[in-house]
């Protein structure tokens, strides 16, 4: 527990370092699971920067599982952005995602991989990997500590940008990510987390520190719950 600990810290000492600005994330969210195969969610997220509200997105996912360690799922996402002039720019985006898991022991190993495509209003915009068209890649890992509603988690995200402008077809960004999932009680998860943005090879270099929560209602838990009190 000292050495994952003082991982922590260090991690979080060099974000805190190399960061040029700030973000606060936060979303609400719903999950619902059909039946063995097939689960739903929705969310509504927020981002902040500089006392305003950057990128607002609702967002609904269906998850299919192919086998235990392969899942499958599309979101869709309306996005809600804040120009330099403080108007707010729309755009529908699809997500298509895979993602790989495996357990051992009380650690647990994801990898994601996603396709994202946008289609957004406003003219010639400069390129945004959040925003457009873009592949990402995002291994994790968990450690489940016994006996505590602690679940540490550290992750990458890789932003590929497939369009063929002048910063096209190449990684563009990377987001490193530690933090901890918090069990609520049986149906309410938290997550929180530090993020670091590494932006490279586009017009908006630099790094930016973000700090999100995450929470997440089981209406399945939900529902079994207060069918046991009777309502």
């Amino acid at each position: 527990m000292k050495s994952l600990a003082g991982f922590i810290v260090f991690i979080l000492a060099t974000f805190l370092s190399v960061a040029q600005d700030f973000e606060l994330w936060n979303t609400l969210g719903t999950s619902y699971k059909i039946n063995d195969k097939i689960s739903l969610s929705a969310s509504f997220s927020s981002r902040m920067s500089e006392g305003n509200i950057k990128t607002f997105f609702p967002e609904a996912t269906v998850k299919y599982k192919v086998v235990e360690w392969v899942h499958i799922s599309m979101d869709y996402r309306m996005v809600s952005k804040r120009d330099d002039l403080g108007n707010y720019l729309g755009a529908n985006r699809m997500n298509f995602n895979v993602k790989l898991r495996h357990s051992h022991k009380r650690f647990k190993y994801s990898c994601r991989v996603r396709y994202q495509m946008s289609s957004r209003g406003g003219g010639n915009l400069a390129y945004e990997s959040d925003f457009d068209e873009a592949f990402r890649f995002k291994p994790a890992i968990k450690y489940n500590i016994r006996k505590s509603i602690f679940e540490p988690f550290f992750g990458l995200d890789f932003f590929y940008n497939p369009t063929n402008g002048i910063y096209g077809n190449r990684f563009d960004k990377v987001r490193y990510g530690i933090g901890t999932s918090v069990e609520l009680g049986d149906a309410h998860d938290l997550d929180v987390s530090f993020k670091l943005d590494q932006r490279f090879n586009s017009s908006n270099n630099g790094n930016r520190l973000i700090f999100a929560l995450a929470y997440t209602a089981n209406l399945n838990k939900l529902l079994i719950g207060g069918s046991k009190k009777g309502l």
